[in-house]
Order: C-alpha cells, then sequence, then structure tokens
C-alpha cells in the first residue's frame, strides 16, 4: 500500500503537531479465500460522529441491486433464450479514489509496533475502510459507471474494442457442477407456467448493475457490445493503465477475477453471494454460506437456556442475511427478537418460544440443498387476485376477485368472486379485550391478523397461486402493519400467527403483498364476519347488491386443520407445521399452454417477499363504488395497481446535489 501511493506511514513525533490531527486504533476482518482487511474505528475519536453527511447517500441503495437483477431477469423475452451473466470487480476498491489533503490528517491511524520500538503514526491518501463517507463516496463513482453504460446500452451505442474484452472471452466459464458441488443438486423439480403479467415481447436484455464494487450485466444477445460498453465506462470513472503509470498500479478492472471465469458469460454465476441460475430461474445459497446456517443451529442445542447478546447479535445476523433464499423465514424472528428486548446485562434468556423458532429453521436448513428458492417466488408482479377480509369478536371473513388468468382447482372457477367465513369458539371470543372485559388475552388486531391468514389459505386452496402475487386489504393499520413487516417484538398471540404465514408462503410459493382499505370500502367482508345468525343463502341475499344477479359468488370453508393452527395461534401455543401442509386440489387444465405443471407438496423450507420499496395505497372512505365489484370491473381494479405492486423504481440518471457550473 505504500509502494502504491495509498499510504505514508512516519514517526510519531514527527506529526503530533499537525493541525486536526485525531488518531484512531486499526483492525482487521477476516476474508474468505483472501488475506484479512484492513478497517480503521472512526467511532473511536469521534470521527465518524463529526464527518458531515456531504456525500450522495442515495448512490449506496444497498440490498437493491440484487432486487434489481432479479426483476430483470425474470422480465426478459424468453424468446431470445436465457439470460447470460458477467461478473466485473473493481480492484483496490476505495483505494482509488483520493482524499482532500487537508483532510488526512483528521483520519489518522495509530500503526502497530512492537514493544519497545518508536510509536508509528499510518495515513491514507485514499479513502479508508470504516469511514463513514467512503462506502457513499466511492458508490457514487460505481452508481455513475452502472449509469453510464445501461444509458449507452438503451441508446444502441456501438463501443470499440476493448484490450480486457479478448482476455475475457478466452477464458471458459466455471462448469454448471462447480457451483452444485457435493452438497447442492440441480433443481429437477417442475414449475408453473410463466406468470401472464411477465412480458413476451421485447428487445433482448441488455442491463448493469453494481453493488458497491462488483459489477453484474446481463444479456441475452449482442453479449461482446455489453461487455466492452461496461469496460469502457469503468475506464472513463477510473482511468486505465498508462505507459506513465508507476509499475504498482493495475487495471481498474480485477485481472484475477477475469481469469477464474468472471468475465465469462453463463447463465449460472455467484452473485452477491447468491447463487443465480438464469435457466431455471432459482436462486440458492451457495455451500460456504450453507455451511455457516448448519454451525450455527449446531452451537445452541435446544437444552441451551441463556447465551450472550453478542453471539445472539450474529446468530440474527446470519439468519436475515440467508432469508431472501428463504421466503417466508422472515416471519420466524418474532420470538427471537423478543428474547432481546428481555435482555439482563450481557445475557438473554432462551425460552420456548426461541427454541421452537430454531428449530423451524433447523427444519428449513435440512432442504435448503435440494429445495432451490424460483426468482418468482420472491419479485411480486401485478396481482392476480385481489381479496378484501375482516374480523369481529365474533369471526372472520373475506371475498375474493379472481383474475382472468388465475388457474381454478376442482370445483372452482375464476369467473366467479369467491366467499369464505369463519365463527370464532365461544372461548376465543370470550377472551377479547373489550371495555367489559379489561383483561382479556386477545385484541380485536389478533383475530384481524387470523382471519388474514385464513384469507390467503382460501385463495390457495381454490387457486393455483404458485408463483403469483396476490393482493390481500383488510381495515385495520396494526394488522397491515405486522403482515408487511413480518415479525412483532412481542411474545403475544401476532408472532404466533405471523410464524404460520411464513410457513403457509412457503409451502404454497405465493408472493403475498398488503394493504389497507377503509371501513366504509369494505361493506362485503364486514357482513361476512359478523351475520352468523345468517344461513349461507341469507347471507349470500345479503351482499349480492355488491354483486351481479345472474353471478353470485362461490363458497369455500376453512379446513379442520387451518382451523386449529389458527386457533393456536391465538391462545399462544405452537402448532405443528404439518398443521398448515394441507395438499389443495388439483389445478385444472387451463390456458392454451396446455395442463399446468404438477405440483410437488414436498417438505420445504421458508421464504421471504422481496424487500423492494413501495409507495402504500391508502383507500377513502368514498372509494366503494358497487359497480367496482362487478367481474367485469375486477381486471381494470387490478390494472390500476400495476403501478403500486408491478414496477420498481429505476434509479434517476439525474441524483446526487447539482453543481453549479
Amino acid at each position: 500500500m505504500i509502494n502504491k501511493g495509498q499510504w505514508v506511514i512516519l514517526p510519531a513525533k514527527a506529526v503530533l503537531h499537525l493541525p486536526g490531527l485525531r488518531l484512531s486504533p486499526p483492525g482487521v476482518v477476516p476474508q474468505r479465500g483472501r488475506r484479512p482487511r484492513w478497517i480503521c474505528d472512526y467511532s473511536w475519536w469521534g470521527v465518524n460522529k463529526d464527518t458531515l453527511p456531504l456525500a450522495a447517500m442515495e448512490a449506496m441503495q444497498f440490498g437493491r441491486s440484487l432486487e434489481c437483477i432479479l426483476r430483470e431477469i425474470l422480465f426478459a423475452n424468453p424468446a431470445h433464450g436465457p439470460v447470460q451473466m458477467i461478473k466485473l470487480d473493481i480492484s483496490d476498491g476505495f483505494y482509488r479514489i483520493g482524499l482532500n489533503i487537508d483532510d488526512i490528517p483528521k483520519l489518522g491511524v495509530v500503526f502497530p509496533t512492537l514493544p519497545g520500538d518508536e510509536p508509528l503514526i499510518a495515513f491514507l491518501l485514499v479513502l479508508p475502510m470504516g469511514w463513514t463517507n467512503s462506502p457513499p463516496i466511492f458508490s457514487t463513482a460505481t452508481k455513475t459507471i452502472a449509469d453510464i453504460a445501461n444509458a449507452r446500452l438503451s441508446s444502441g451505442w456501438v463501443p470499440p474494442s476493448h484490450p480486457l474484452d479478448e482476455l475475457a472471452a478466452s477464458v471458459s466459464a466455471p462448469p454448471h457442477e462447480a457451483y452444485w458441488g457435493s452438497k447442492l443438486t440441480p433443481p429437477l423439480e417442475p414449475y408453473p407456467n410463466r406468470d401472464p403479467s411477465l412480458p413476451t415481447v421485447g428487445a433482448p436484455a441488455a442491463y448493469v448493475d453494481v453493488f458497491v464494487d462488483d459489477f453484474v450485466g446481463l444479456a441475452q444477445k449482442h453479449k461482446q457490445r455489453v461487455r466492452c460498453t461496461l469496460l469502457e465506462a469503468v475506464d472513463e470513472v477510473f482511468w486505465p493503465l498508462s505507459p506513465s503509470d508507476p509499475p504498482t498500479r493495475r487495471e481498474p478492472v480485477s485481472i484475477k477475477k477475469l481469469l477464474e471465469g468472471d468475465g465469462s458469460w453463463s447463465t449460472i454465476k455467484l452473485v452477491l453471494g447468491w447463487i443465480l441460475d438464469t435457466e431455471s430461474l432459482t436462486i440458492r445459497l451457495p455451500p460456504h454460506r450453507v455451511d455457516p446456517l448448519r454451525e450455527i443451529l449446531d452451537e445452541i442445542p435446544p437444552t441451551q437456556r441463556r447465551i450472550s447478546i453478542k453471539k445472539w447479535h450474529k446468530v440474527l445476523g446470519e439468519l436475515r442475511s440467508m432469508s431472501l433464499a428463504l421466503p417466508g423465514s422472515r416471519n420466524i424472528f418474532s420470538t427471537m427478537q423478543n428474547a432481546l428486548a428481555l435482555k439482563t446485562g450481557g445475557r438473554l434468556a432462551l425460552d420456548k418460544g426461541v427454541h421452537h423458532a430454531l428449530e423451524d429453521f433447523r427444519w428449513m436448513q435440512e432442504n435448503i440443498s435440494t429445495r432451490p428458492t424460483r426468482i418468482a417466488e420472491v419479485v411480486p408482479l401485478p396481482p392476480v387476485a385481489e381479496g378484501h377480509h375482516d374480523a369481529s369478536g365474533l369471526g372472520a371473513g373475506g371475498i375474493w376477485f379472481p383474475g382472468p388468468h388465475l388457474a381454478p382447482r376442482t370445483g372452482f372457477t375464476s369467473t366467479q368472486p369467491l366467499v369464505w367465513r369463519h365463527q370464532w369458539p365461544d372461548f376465543i371470543s370470550s377472551w377479547l379485550v373489550t371495555a367489559y372485559n379489561p383483561h382479556g388475552s386477545i385484541t380485536n388486531s389478533d383475530l384481524e391478523l387470523a382471519g388474514g391468514l385464513l384469507h390467503l389459505d382460501a385463495l390457495s386452496q381454490c387457486f393455483d397461486i404458485r408463483e403469483r402475487t396476490v393482493l390481500s386489504k383488510g381495515d385495520n393499520l396494526s394488522t397491515t402493519f405486522w403482515e408487511r413487516r413480518g415479525s412483532t417484538s412481542t411474545n403475544s398471540p401476532p408472532a404466533y400467527l405471523l410464524r404460520l404465514f411464513g410457513m403457509h408462503q412457503r409451502f404454497h410459493r405465493y408472493v403475498p403483498r398488503f394493504d389497507y382499505i377503509s371501513g366504509p370500502s369494505n361493506p362485503i367482508a364486514d357482513s361476512l364476519s359478523r351475520n352468523f345468525d345468517l344461513n349461507w343463502s341469507d347471507q349470500l341475499a345479503n351482499i349480492m347488491p355488491f354483486l351481479p344477479q345472474h353471478n353470485g359468488p362461490q363458497v369455500w370453508t376453512p379446513s379442520e386443520q387451518i382451523v386449529s393452527a389458527v386457533t393456536s395461534a391465538l391462545l399462544r401455543k405452537q402448532s405443528r407445521r404439518e398443521s398448515l401442509l394441507v395438499v389443495p386440489p388439483v389445478p385444472l387444465p387451463f390456458g392454451t399452454s396446455g395442463v399446468r405443471s404438477p405440483v410437488s407438496w414436498a417438505s420445504t423450507p421458508f421464504s421471504k417477499p422481496s424487500r423492494t420499496k413501495y409507495h402504500s395505497y391508502k383507500s377513502l372512505p368514498s372509494e366503494f363504488v358497487a359497480e367496482n365489484y362487478l367481474p367485469a370491473a375486477v381486471r381494470s381494479g387490478l390494472d390500476r395497481l400495476k403501478i403500486t405492486y408491478g414496477t420498481l423504481p429505476r434509479r434517476s440518471l439525474m441524483w446526487g446535489p447539482r453543481i453549479p457550473g
């Protein structure tokens, strides 16, 4: 680093007089397959706290890159063949951007010396690891590269040949078997037909995204053009080698990674820590991330009663980082988060609920190698059905409006709305918190959440919603926030119910979206959840003013298994996972592409919806119009949601503060 002009090491006695000097301690972070990385603790002397946030923080967008990549792969026109992928890595990363000379003393680091040796101070001349402004400043440069490349790819720009393109093309990509290893197997399971909302026309995919210093390029045709465009954009921001450069300076693009095959096109790549397969459209954890999960779970036996807070944070961090490839797993964290809220000193208690959650993760870990997650299970699309549900102290009920492309199961049709209701047992109603029963153990929001799970089961049992996005609306804000967040930090009924939400989603493989609808706009579900003195004939007659006379709804009744699981959760009891694994009827032949693939209902791990942020849809009390509930209007009613749930806001090409002149 000294030879490259990145560091200066000086005797302490020679620099202690420098104005603004601050000294911070160094450290190292272990890295897999590489030497440990040097970092600096700039919280020691308040350096990070006193740093002005002048960098473009919006340039980082952490957590969004992988979602954008997955969406591009899923939305690619299959007529052009599977999407091919490459990766480019910036060598030296942060060390390619220099510091303001006046700021260098403020970022000084105590350099390790042997006992008795003269104290030394290290000064970085480039962006240091650990400074709060380093990530956004560096990401500003790399995001600019991605923006330049994408703008040129969309404009039809033809790049000149690049010296590194020939090198990248000369190296073969690693064989697919290298990714499976001895612990993973290729996906062999049949999958549903492609979602009809996905495009079937359009130009071949050509896209570039970046996470910090890792670039990912996607292409179906003209792959050399995409790679050369990206290489040219890198050279425009981090200038390429020239004859006048010192011998220690390297190309901006990592030659080592190119020689390993990262720059070679392939339908399977290790991207941002995940194995992406664009032929089977799956995402899964690589073996080197599955093994730590197994080790973490093995280190906490069922008999352990206490654990250090530091170790618990590590456990939660590892499990959270793996949850993207485990749809529904985010719903299991409630009791684990509650343990943190009840900590005493430096340790916390591991109660029965925490061990149940760990057991759920062990169950998932057993299947994580053989059951990859489909990309369509984590990327939200326009919903194929919209449903409204409600609950009261008497019971719960709801209605679904299926879209025209939703495949029905035996005994049901996609041309009629679907209604359901369930009356709570007397002992559930008696424990409801009311003005006359302030010491009850169940709130109305708990019942609304329980009704939301029954609502989703109604749709999954009557229609094939595998790899489809569904939109469920309720008129209780607490319930909506629980459903969206997927967890809570208490040991109350919502924690047990949300666990069931996750299992249900993973088993039936749909992407759930949740939104709010005002009470006055929810008259059908309101009636279904209260009028239990009416038989079904009278109940249907009661809601017919909101539905066409010639096209009455079809009725579904919750199974004993799902009712038992929901009741146990309301009583804060852990139900067996198998209580949710009710195999629905086989879907009927549907569409012009033949019979949909058979359903595989083997034991499966869980999953998580995408973390993509969407603008919230807010209903108004005057929103309800009876005509909007007619089947003929349902499709257009769903179309208006495509902006909210069907698109991912893209990064603007003009971002960050504008500089005059």
